[in-house]
């Protein structure tokens, strides 16, 4: 296996913690990284000739000044930087009809990945000692064994011990489709939620629906108050309606009695892999493991803090391809100072640009559960 100083050490530090020794780690990383990129793609180096002919990394500032890939390169290019041998994990999105980007990783960039994966969900309080009944709404993992949501997932079943796991996007044989039974899954969690807490995992759409399954055929549930929601994937309904966290929240304290405070979210794209989680005041804090920026579309030069553009983002964990510098199509915000006293910066708002909707894993699910009983 490659070994790579400082990459390594990058996914070891700890999540919100910054100061000066801990960036230049991540800078040297993150040239450790490019230096290797640069002898994979040879439109890397044409990359950065067109742009300033040179590059030198030293401090944090210049990170910033390697050439960004355009996230939707990944959706139509396979950009792999390892022999065939080598790739261990490969990932895609799920959407069901145009393209599919394909994440690949090497064995040390999926242990670096669940090593950065389990440190940001313990230091943001989403890891528990109470066995739960888990009820993941995703693709079942037996059968979408490289879906990334899934995978994400995966990951979450392993935050609390487990009393059961339900995945609850069931592959149908006879359709060959992926279907939803909202009224099967809703009796469950009925009978479930009963005798300890649960815990809720994937897409808030099917979250919601399931939810107005029970209001419709049954009395009222009150979940146990050690109960924990860890959604991610979209914010829409299961009509398509746009939700704000917020609003999901005081939904699921209405009608099973959850506290928001007991509800998180994760943002993230399958193009980048970190996970950027919310905390109790619903900011999606960036860890140690990754660097964003705010730019204008027009110029890509950074905006002031506070103020709306373009997602880029830098992480140098996984070095099967050349997506360490990432432009994505997300519009958003930045804020600092966070009142749950968390260091560093985190994303404030979160809204989807471009004049198309992107066929990731929100949007396959959400026609799913649209065309579901």
């Amino acid at each position: 296996m490659r070994t790579f100083k400082y990459i390594d050490e990058v996914s070891r530090l700890k999540p919100f913690k910054f100061n000066k020794e801990y960036d230049q780690i991540f800078v040297n990383a993150m040239k450790e990284n490019y230096e290797f990129q640069l002898t994979k793609h040879p439109y890397l180096k044409h990359m950065l000739d067109y742009t300033n002919g040179g590059l030198d990394i030293n401090t944090i500032e210049d990170i910033y000044d390697i050439p960004p890939i355009f996230v939707d390169l990944m959706k139509y290019h396979d950009l792999c930087s390892l022999p065939e041998e080598e790739i261990e994990l490969t990932l895609t999105s799920s959407g069901t009809k145009g393209q599919k980007t394909k994440s690949f990783f090497d064995k040390g960039s999926i242990s670096r990945l669940n090593k950065i994966a389990s440190s940001v969900f313990n230091a943001i309080g989403y890891s528990s000692e109470i066995p739960v009944e888990y009820f993941v709404l995703s693709y079942d993992i037996t059968k979408a064994t490289d879906i990334g949501t899934s995978w994400s997932d995966k990951q979450m079943i392993d935050l609390a011990p487990q009393k059961s796991v339900h995945w609850m996007i069931e592959w149908d044989e006879e359709s060959k489709q992926y279907i939803f039974d909202d009224e099967k899954w809703a009796r469950l969690f009925i009978e479930r939620s009963s005798e300890g807490p649960v815990r809720l995992l994937g897409f808030p759409a099917y979250m919601y629906k399931m939810v107005e399954t029970i209001k419709k055929i049954h009395k009222p549930v009150k979940v146990d108050e050690r109960s924990f929601i860890l959604a991610g994937g979209g914010w829409k309904n299961h009509l398509g309606k746009s939700m704000s966290l917020k609003e999901f929240g005081s939904y699921m304290e209405k009608n099973i009695g959850l506290k928001p405070s007991h509800i998180g979210d994760t943002y993230g794209l399958a193009e980048h892999g970190i996970p950027y989680c919310s905390c109790e005041y619903g900011h999606y804090h960036i860890p140690q493991y990754s660097r964003v920026r705010v730019c204008d579309p027009l110029t890509l030069e950074p905006v002031p803090m506070g103020e709306e553009g373009i997602l880029h983002l830098l992480t140098p964990y996984n070095i099967a391809q050349p997506n360490l510098s990432l432009l994505s199509t997300d519009i958003v915000t930045l804020g600092e100072n966070c009142p749950c006293n968390r260091e560093g910066t985190y994303i404030k708002s979160i809204r989807r640009g471009g004049k198309k909707k992107h066929k990731g894993c929100a949007i396959a699910a959400l026609e799913i559960l649209k065309n579901s009983k």
